[in-house]
């Protein structure tokens, strides 16, 4: 096997110590650039596949992390990436002439008291969420 320069592909490289892991590092002559020999911290993608096949049926990131030994944050990445420019774009503003609401977002106001009318008169009364004030 002849090793490459990972930048340059030049294959004029040669031994330039170890790294504080144990690993052989190579120097490029051609560019002067270090690197290692393959890419210790990378994980199979076999691996990957599973945790986005865990994650699509359901799973969360931290029990995809408990159950593959991965950690969550990379499965959370590999997500972002795989779903980049295939999620729904939001729609431009301007186009929107009906809003749907839930019920969270019928309550926001405070348990202060506020002046609610009723009939041709205004009087104190709580707000309870009623949508009142």
């Amino acid at each position: 096997m002849t090793l490459q320069c990972t930048h340059c592909q030049s294959q004029e490289v040669r031994k330039f110590g170890i790294s504080r892991h144990g690993h052989q590092r190579w120097m490029c002559k051609a560019c002067g650039r270090t690197f290692g020999e393959k890419n210790h911290w990378a994980i199979d993608t076999e691996t990957r596949e599973k945790a986005l096949a865990l994650y699509a049926q359901g799973m969360s990131a931290r029990a995809i992390e408990r159950v593959i030994g991965v950690s969550h944050n990379s499965v959370l990445g590999w997500v972002r990436k795989e779903v980049e420019g295939k999620a729904v774009q939001p729609p431009v503003s301007g186009h929107q002439q009906i809003v749907e609401m839930d019920e969270m977002w019928s309550y926001a106001g405070s348990k202060k008291t506020h002046l609610a009318v009723v009939g041709d008169r205004a009087q104190y009364a709580p707000d309870r969420g009623l949508g009142v004030g």
